[in-house]
């Protein structure tokens, strides 16, 4: 013990010692040196420091402590470890100052992995009410119609990179993998993000956030096959006046994501969005090109377009809104024949509890003007969602949807209609749906 007490005396010494030599020496490797000048000690930490301090007589930026001198002196440092040598040197009391709190580690590179399901449990009837004959998937059972992986890896606040890939349910009881998203991002502004890749078009994706229940089914546009929600491309995105304007310009394959085949031309879509007050949104949006179907070996007779129309409005509690679409030459890019198609949708929803919400969709569709002028699509849902938190949602729903004046495909029923006049096509659905993100 007394060995040790000798040690930690001797060692205590030596640190006093070095301090009381001349103030220009080198104390524990740090440089030090005060001058009293005018009233003032100005004490430095850097010979750098003190020779422009010669020079200049100027001290520039320094720490400035008024009556804390041996005498009552303003004390000058030129920054605080001068300040604490010069205190300690001279035995007087420390120079007290909130702890400086550590560096926050750069959020970059950082990487996110998400995982979304679309589930659900049902009981449907599709039913050709011309010939009785029910289609084969009628009946009762377990789908998972969706499964999303998404990996974002952002290099730094203007580079990222996602990937999304989509294991979906292609209605023949078989599962496709798809690479829905896969592009490179540069965020040179709020203003300007171009993405460079598969990428969410213009129109659908942007519905789809306002309408909310994309679970439970399609938009009209994609539902119908008017569009896709995602195209290999060169996409800008941006927001202005305060966020109150929205918008994004695409130059697209034309043949959506899960086809990122060639052809002769790129097409063009885009969409407008702006919101004058909290809550409100209307947009209009537009598509014109080949949709990628032109090749030497089949010449486009006929260009694409579709125009949108949105006019939406929510809070916490309600939301409704409706949208709208007309197409020209959609399915008759490569075709002699010419054809014009239309439809609207109408939507709504209540939160009876911050976790209940009462909801109702209305759609209708002429998909084949021209060729097939008694062709009609209509389609509803209603239902009740639970959500049990931000992660998971079920909602109980029943869907209809008839087609008359032929036959057509949709997103929710596939095959519907009659071929024989006067009949029509009957698919209805009962079952509960889920959404879990993770």
């Amino acid at each position: 013990m007394l060995r040790r007490s000798l040690f930690r005396s001797g060692v205590l010494a030596l640190v006093l010692a070095a301090f009381a030599v001349a103030a220009s020496a080198q104390v524990t490797g740090l440089y030090y040196k005060e001058v009293e000048k005018d009233g003032r000690i100005y004490v430095f930490n850097t010979p750098e420091k003190f020779k422009s301090f010669e020079e200049s007589g100027d001290m520039g930026v320094a720490v400035t402590l008024l009556d804390r001198g041996p005498n009552g002196e303003t004390l000058v440092g030129e920054n605080e470890t001068a300040i604490d040598l010069y205190l300690f040197r001279h035995n007087l009391e420390a120079y007290e100052r909130p702890t400086p709190k550590p560096t926050p580690p750069s959020p970059y590179p950082s990487n996110k992995l998400g995982i979304r399901v679309y589930a659900d449990v049902s009981t449907k009837e599709n039913k050709d009410e011309g010939t009785g004959i029910k289609s084969g998937d009628s009946g009762v059972g377990v789908d998972v119609k969706r499964t999303y992986f998404t990996f974002t890896h952002e290099f730094d606040s203007v580079w990222s990179a996602q990937f999304q890939s989509d294991i979906g349910d292609q209605g023949t009881r078989r599962f496709d993998v798809f690479v829905k998203k896969a592009y490179v991002q540069a965020k040179l502004s709020n203003a300007a993000t171009f993405r460079l890749g598969s990428a969410d078009t213009a129109w659908i994706p942007f519905v789809e956030g306002i309408y909310g229940f994309r679970y439970l089914e399609q938009t009209i546009t994609d539902r119908l096959s008017f569009g896709a929600s995602a195209d290999w491309g060169l996409h800008l995105v941006g927001k202005a006046v305060n966020d109150t304007l929205s918008y994004q310009f695409s130059v697209e394959n034309g043949r959506g994501f899960s086809n990122p085949s060639r052809s002769k031309n790129v097409d063009f879509e885009g969409r407008v969005a702006y919101s004058p007050v909290k809550g409100l949104t209307l947009a209009v949006g537009g598509y014109s090109g080949k949709r990628g179907l032109e090749t030497d070996a089949a010449p486009a007779k006929h260009t694409a377009t579709r125009t949108d129309a949105l006019v939406a409005y929510g809070n916490d509690r309600w939301k409704v809104g409706g949208e709208w679409f007309e197409a020209s030459d959609w399915n008759t890019v490569t075709a002699v024949t010419k054809d014009k198609s239309d439809g609207y949708s109408i939507w709504g929803s209540v939160a009876a509890t911050p976790a209940i919400t009462v909801f109702g969709k209305f759609e209708e569709a002429k998909p084949s003007k021209d060729l097939k002028p008694l062709l009609k699509e209509t389609y509803y849902n209603a239902g009740v969602q639970y959500r049990y938190n931000k992660a998971f949602a079920g909602a109980l729903v029943y869907k209809y949807d008839e087609v008359k004046g032929g036959t057509f495909t949709t997103g929710d029923a596939g095959l519907t209609g009659s071929n024989r006049a006067g009949f029509k096509g009957k698919f209805s659905e009962f079952g509960l749906y889920t959404v879990y993100d993770f």
